[in-house]
C-alpha cells in the first residue's frame, strides 16, 4: 500500500513539474535578457565616459588664463574654410567678424553656453554690429540619438520665419525626445504646428543636417560647442577660420578672441 502511494505521489510531482525543454527555454530567455541589459549598461557607460571627457576638456579650457593664446588642438582647423551658404544668420552682414557656433541642441555644455555666455556676446558684439553670428548643426548621434530631430525642427521653423524663436526654445526647455515635444514647443513660440509636423514627416532637412555633421567631422571637430571665428566673407562665400574657442567657455575667452581681431 505504501509503495503504491509513493508511486502515485511521484507521478503527481512529475506531472506538476515543467518539462526539461521548457526549463531550458526559460533559462535561455533569462540569459538573453541579461545580455541585453549588459549591452544597455555598456552603451550608457560609453555615453557617460564621453560626457566626462567633454566636461574635463571644457574645464581645462576654463582654467586657462583669459586672453592666453589657444594651443592648436585640431590640426588643420586654423586656416580651413567653412561653407556659410544656407546657415541661419544673426547680425549685420557688414560686421567685420563672423562667428560660427557648431552646436548640438541636446548637449548640456551647449545649453550652458547658449543660456549663460551667448546673451552677453549678443548684447556686446552682435547687436552692436561688430559680429555676425551663424549656427551650425552638429547633433552627435552617439551621445544624443534624438538630437538630429531637434535640428530638423529648427530648420522647419525657419520656413515660417521663426528659426531663432525655435532655436531659443530648444535650448531653454527640457530636451525634446520626440516629435510631440517638438510640436508643443512649436506652438509655444507661435508656429503653425501642423505645418511643422508636415515638414518633419517629409524629412525635408534630414539630409542637410547630416551633411552639416559630415562637414564638421571632416574638419576634425569631434565635440561641442565649438565656435569658429574669422573675417566676414562675401555673402554665400566660405569663411576662413582664424581662431576658435572650444567648450563652454566664460565670456572673457570670447572677448579676448574677438577683440584681438576687431583691433
Amino acid at each position: 500500500m505504501l509503495t503504491k502511494l509513493a508511486t502515485i505521489t511521484f507521478i503527481a510531482v512529475l506531472s506538476l513539474s515543467p518539462p526539461i525543454q521548457q526549463d531550458q527555454a526559460q533559462e535561455i530567455a533569462a540569459l538573453r535578457r541579461q545580455v541585453q541589459e549588459l549591452r544597455q549598461q555598456q552603451e550608457q557607460m560609453q555615453q557617460e565616459l564621453s560626457a566626462i571627457k567633454n566636461f574635463l576638456q571644457s574645464l581645462m579650457q576654463q582654467l586657462r588664463p583669459q586672453g592666453a593664446a589657444q594651443e592648436p588642438e585640431i590640426p588643420g582647423l586654423i586656416g580651413a574654410t567653412v561653407p556659410t551658404a544656407g546657415e541661419p544668420v544673426m547680425g549685420s552682414s557688414s560686421a567685420k567678424i563672423t562667428i560660427m557656433e557648431v552646436s548640438d541642441y541636446q548637449c548640456p555644455f551647449c545649453k550652458r553656453q547658449a543660456l549663460g555666455t551667448f546673451p552677453q556676446i549678443e548684447a556686446d558684439y552682435i547687436r552692436t554690429g561688430k559680429v555676425q553670428y551663424m549656427f551650425v548643426d552638429y547633433p552627435i548621434a552617439q551621445l544624443h540619438p534624438a538630437a538630429a530631430r531637434s535640428h530638423e525642427a529648427a530648420n522647419c521653423a525657419g520656413e515660417q520665419g521663426k528659426y531663432w524663436e525655435m532655436h531659443r526654445s530648444l535650448f531653454t526647455n527640457p530636451v525634446a525626445k520626440d516629435d510631440a515635444s517638438l510640436l508643443t514647443q512649436a506652438k509655444s513660440v507661435g508656429l503653425d504646428a501642423a505645418q511643422l509636423q508636415s515638414c518633419l514627416a517629409s524629412g525635408k532637412f534630414t539630409a542637410s543636417v547630416q551633411a552639416s555633421v559630415q562637414r564638421m567631422e571632416a574638419l576634425g571637430i569631434q565635440g561641442t560647442p565649438m565656435v569658429l571665428i574669422g573675417l566676414t566673407p562675401a555673402p554665400g562665400q566660405p569663411m576662413k577660420v582664424v581662431k576658435y574657442v572650444y567648450g563652454a567657455q566664460p565670456f572673457g575667452a570670447f572677448k579676448a578672441a574677438l577683440d584681438s581681431l576687431l583691433q
